[in-house]
């Protein structure tokens, strides 16, 4: 099993059964839940120094995640995670190595930590206001996005706050998730930029479906200045 674009290294402790793990050895393409940060993903491995892994034994693995776009800028060597079936942690492990560039850990702390001095932020009235304007047009091009203010921080970390209201409350959070993503990376973002997304949903018992209560999409971009903020999606 060879996965096409692993994304992560990383070494698994497989529990035993005593240990409340499961009854049986992990196959390499094994597809348990990769649980991090509260939440659980589908990630496949590729076991990289052998084909079987017996409970009890730790084992060296390349880690593909699914939905690549939730995972970005999320991630430091030695995190830990868990691999999950259901609601039952079968495995332990660390990340050893981050292979996709776009998913090393970022803040407005580390992007203004690392940005060439020379860079500095934008501070024009009429540069904010351009960038005030297209994201009211580009979001709103999205179609589900409706009611944007604004608000400039004051802090070099996240100097503007972008606040949105979606159209209706029956679109899905993926799908809320993805047009907002797409619409930083094609139509807002500069040459140079970063993001991450963190979301926060609630399951509608009347409606029987998933709904957003808050998606928010960090940002840095920049070539010879720099901008930094959110996005912040709600009901």
């Amino acid at each position: 099993m060879k996965l096409l674009e692993p994304q992560l290294q990383a070494e698994i402790y497989y529990l035993t059964e005593n240990e409340g793990g499961r009854k049986s050895a992990v196959k390499s393409g094994y597809r348990g839940q990769f649980h991090y940060n509260g939440k659980d993903w589908d990630a496949p491995q590729e076991f990289i120094d052998k084909e079987i892994c017996e409970l009890g034994e730790t084992v060296k693995v390349n880690i593909q995640t699914l939905s690549t776009d939730f995972h970005v800028g999320k991630f430091k060597v030695n995190q830990e995670f868990e691999t999950r079936e259901g609601n039952k942690v079968v495995g332990k492990g660390k990340i050893t190595k981050i292979l996709r560039e776009d998913f090393n850990y970022w803040d407005g702390k580390i992007f203004l930590s690392s940005i060439d001095k020379k860079i500095k932020p934008y501070s024009d009235y009429d540069d904010l206001l351009g960038f005030k304007i297209d994201f009211e047009g580009w979001l709103n091009e999205t179609e589900i996005i409706r009611e944007i203010e604004f608000e400039m921080t004051g802090n070099l970390e996240c100097m503007i706050l972008v606040k949105c209201k979606l159209i209706a409350e029956n679109i899905q959070p993926r799908d809320v998730a993805f047009k907002i993503i797409e619409c930083w990376k094609t139509r807002l973002a500069t040459s140079n930029h970063l993001y991450k997304i963190e979301m926060e949903n609630k399951f509608n018992q009347r409606k029987n479906q998933l709904e957003i209560e808050k998606m928010v999409l960090s940002f840095a971009t920049w070539h010879s200045i720099y901008l930094t903020g959110q996005i912040i999606v709600t009901q």
